[in-house]
């Protein structure tokens, strides 16, 4: 079952979304924004800093949002990127699920499918977290004896391993 809005100001009073912001409640999700912490292969350096980035077109990055996210053990959530970006050829190309128990900022897989250089900016609404009640705690939630490899994750996340895409040389 999707959370409502009265559960999602009760999640964020509660400081399981920090920063909170009330005007970001939705009636059935939360809207996230872009942190200042970017990775990107195609850059030099490839990891910095900054309040905004030109993202051209093919181009993918890292990012990260500014929030802090605090799940309860019994909610998974999935991140959906603002339909308005996705009219404008922006995708988040890559993984979006949230599990029950994550701490930390969500880091985001961000590609620029259209013809123009687009400019990201810290601050910016980038998605939206959908949070989902499961039908009951898992006997092992994210974080929990090993498992959860991004528990904590400041800024913009690498993966923690290449073994399931190696790289080929």
């Amino acid at each position: 079952m999707i959370k409502p809005d009265a559960w999602i100001f009760e999640l964020g009073n509660k400081g399981g979304i920090k920063p909170f912001i009330e005007e970001h409640v939705n009636p059935a999700s939360y809207d996230v924004t872009l942190g200042d912490h970017w990775i990107c292969p195609t850059r030099e350096p490839e990891e910095f800093k900054a309040d905004r980035i030109t993202l051209f077109p093919g181009e993918v990055v890292l990012a990260t949002t500014r929030e802090y996210v605090q799940m309860p053990r019994d909610v998974c959530a999935d991140l959906k990127l603002k339909s308005s970006l996705g009219r404008l050829w922006l995708n988040h190309s890559m993984s979006g699920w949230i599990d029950c128990n994550f701490q930390g900022e969500i880091t985001l897989e961000l590609q620029n499918l259209g013809p123009h250089p687009r400019e990201l900016v810290t601050g910016m609404r980038i998605a939206q977290i959908v949070f989902m009640q499961m039908e009951r705690e898992p006997l092992v939630a994210y974080g929990e004896s090993g498992k959860g490899n991004y528990q904590g994750q400041r800024g913009a996340t690498r993966a923690w391993s290449n073994e399931f895409f190696p790289i080929k040389k």
